[in-house]
């Protein structure tokens, strides 16, 4: 579903782009067209079983109560039954392709939308709200799928109903029914009118909810900072803040449709005064029969809904309007990192990097982080690099794993440029990381599995074993089958940042990056790591930002960044020998000064 949907974006950018955000859900829609077909045909069926008991009744009250039938009871009352019948069935049998529908496409379009988001690059996380991606997923997503469920089909009933009860109003007397269309025209116009404000006004409540659903996970997420801070007061604050306009919003909501549903109906109600005392002097004076009266009356009752209800349809078509807008919104993003035409598959590697007259800039920003790098790493190398906060060293190791790509010069593996390879075999060659170690709410072991899913639980107590992280997991509860809480916070620092040092290794990458994956442990539990990282990077090449003279003891050359270049690469005695601005930024971090 997600490639029709791809599909639909790359032919959006050749030929004009279709009507409304709604359309262009067509993809999504179409395996479901039968299911549609069939709650349109039952929808007819339904429509002609519902607009014949008007003229049941027409002939009951003719002929049984003017004109004494009682024999006639019995059949008009059958036919009652068995129209109701087919209505009822008909309506079941609606709802439940209707449902089949809506929730198909709701499933469909989640996933889509889910997939397009893990296929974006890292730049446009960095640049979008969580909150509001989870609003897009979730509740805009809900809101097209109630306009699908209930308001497109229910338009097509609306207008065939509206359509076959003109027709038989006409039929039974012309004047009373140009009168009732008279008043029905005029909603047409306050339609259009209420249909232009409440898209508007449903655009920004869902804006709103987005802003207020981040407000929501940031302070979930940041509950030990607000706490040790005493922020609550403040955080509550702003929530309410938010909260207050969104109701706010959600009441121009609410005054715009009660508007529009009272205009609607004080006409209807109009109608209604005039149907009864045309109709009754109609009567009276022999021009139209009682029972005619009684199914004009019925009829224009039957109009009463789909006029009516025309109001919920534009105010959920609007809403369903406004999602789609921002969902497309993600949608035609198009990821920044992606595989090239031809891309070459990565089956193994040697390892060498280069990183070749490299500069970069992040989207947004004017200042380069990295200006004109050069740098090389051979096979099997450790290489560890040094800088003052800034300089550019994440930036630097996230070009390794093409979380970016530089915006001037190349980055290289075995002479082949990174960007000339498939994305997700060269992560399968690269073990990263990072220095705020990440962990899902899932079991150790699922975690660990995130680095290589077809290790075996032999290969995960390895990587545990040589990350020291085994001895903590046996003492577990449920060891790899424990569930670590929503980001691993049910762990120390040092245990989250131990299982993501071992993720990084269970898949066994030829190429290591490790951006300062010694930040929270403790001194012996660094030590020990140190010594079982010694035999895992003999023969692999890796890049270690690192800042503890000990950690840098581990690196065969050491290389240090300064304003997003290399100004002096070495041993790490020969730069702490022989090069002041390398004294200076470990001085800095031991005084506490760098991060």
């Amino acid at each position: 579903m997600d490639g029709e949907l791809v599909e639909d974006r790359t032919r959006a950018g050749r030929e004009p782009r279709p009507a409304g955000p709604l359309r262009r859900l067509a993809p999504v829609i179409r395996p479901y067209r039968g299911h549609l077909l069939f709650a349109a045909a039952v929808s007819s069926v339904m429509i002609v079983a519902q607009v014949l008991l008007p003229k049941v009744f027409e002939r009951f009250v003719n002929d049984v109560v003017e004109a004494g039938r009682a024999d006639l009871v019995g059949r008009y009352a059958a036919a009652a039954l068995a129209l109701g019948a087919i209505a009822t069935a008909c309506g079941f049998l609606r709802r439940n392709a209707t449902g089949t529908v809506s929730l198909g496409v709701e499933r469909d379009l989640r996933s889509g939308l889910y997939a397009h988001l893990q296929s974006l690059h890292v730049g446009f996380h960095d640049g979008w709200q969580s909150g509001q991606l989870v609003s897009r997923a979730v509740s805009d997503i809900g809101r097209i799928r109630r306009f699908l469920g209930f308001g497109l089909l229910w338009l097509f009933i609306l207008g065939q109903t509206f359509l076959w009860v003109m027709f038989w109003l006409f039929r039974l007397d012309a004047w009373l029914a140009l009168a009732t269309l008279g008043f029905c025209t005029p909603v047409i116009f306050i339609s259009h009118r209420f249909a232009r404000r409440y898209r508007e006004v449903s655009r920004r409540s869902q804006d709103q909810l987005g802003d207020l659903t981040n407000v929501v996970e940031e302070s979930a997420g940041g509950v030990r900072v607000i706490k040790s801070y005493g922020r609550e007061a403040q955080r509550s604050a702003l929530y309410e803040r938010h909260a207050r306009t969104l109701v706010d919003i959600n009441l121009e909501q609410v005054y715009s449709r009660a508007g529009f549903w009272s205009l609607d109906n004080a006409l209807l109600g109009l109608n209604v005064v005039v149907i009864l005392l045309v109709g009754g002097l109609r009567v009276m004076d022999g021009g139209m029969s009682l029972g005619a009266l009684v199914a004009f009356i019925t009829y224009q009752g039957m109009l009463v809904w789909p006029v009516r209800d025309i109001g919920w349809i534009i105010a959920g078509g609007q809403e369903a309007h406004a999602a789609a807008e921002r969902i497309w919104e993600i949608l035609d993003t198009e990821p920044e990192i992606a595989d090239a035409p031809g891309a070459v598959e990565l089956t193994s590697t040697e390892g060498r990097l280069r990183f070749e007259d490299v500069s970069f800039t992040y989207p947004g920003t004017s200042r380069e982080v990295l200006s004109r790098l050069e740098l090389e790493v051979t096979p099997g190398e450790t290489l560890a690099v040094v800088g003052m906060t800034g300089s550019g060293k994440s930036t630097l190791t996230s070009l390794i794993a093409r979380f970016y790509d530089p915006t001037a010069g190349r980055v290289t593996l075995d002479g082949i440029d990174l960007r000339e390879l498939s994305v997700r075999p060269l992560r399968g060659h690269v073990g990263v990381a990072f220095e705020d170690p990440i962990l899902f709410s899932l079991s150790v072991r699922e975690n660990l599995l995130m680095g290589n899913p077809e290790a075996d639980d032999a290969t995960v107590w390895e990587a545990l074993e040589l990350a020291q992280a085994a001895a903590f997991v046996r003492d577990l509860p449920w060891g790899l089958d424990t569930r670590v809480g929503e980001q691993g916070y049910s762990l120390s620092g040092g245990q989250r940042q131990r299982l993501a040092l071992a993720r990084a290794v269970v898949g066994r990458p030829r190429l290591l990056v490790l951006d300062n994956p010694m930040s929270s442990v403790d001194v012996h539990t660094e030590a020990a790591i140190e010594a079982s990282l010694r035999s895992i990077l003999q023969g692999r090449t890796a890049v270690l930002v690192a800042h503890r003279p000990s950690t840098l003891l581990l690196a065969d050359r050491v290389a240090l960044l300064h304003e997003g270049r290399i100004v002096a690469t070495g041993t790490h005695h020969d730069l702490l020998r022989d090069v002041p601005l390398y004294r200076e930024v470990l001085a800095a971090d031991v005084s506490g000064v760098h991060a």
